[in-house]
């Protein structure tokens, strides 16, 4: 998908060009002081990273407790081999 001569070879990737440029000249003249686009910012950021820390102590959570579940059921096939085991040398004496 090469533009005649130019450096382009993806429409993603002019996308991706097109959003940055944008996203430069939205923050260059928008209505607000730059302070409180900065102040924006960190908050839309700080927003971020406390949903990031949410969803991994949820993940973690759940890797816990899948992590238990199959740990008790590893024990519990263990126990059945082990009685069976007994039992078929009770049986075999």
């Amino acid at each position: 998908m090469t533009r005649n001569g130019s450096k382009w070879n993806h429409p993603i990737s002019a996308l991706c060009a097109g959003i940055a440029v944008g996203a430069v000249l939205g923050i260059l003249f928008a209505p607000k002081s730059g302070e409180e686009t900065r102040e924006d910012i960190a908050g839309t950021v700080n927003d971020g990273i406390d949903e990031v820390r949410a969803r991994t102590a949820r993940a973690a959570r759940n890797a816990r407790r899948f992590a238990d579940q199959a740990r008790e059921q590893v024990n519990e096939a263990i126990e059945a081999g082990v009685e069976e085991y007994r039992e078929s040398m009770r049986s075999s004496s």
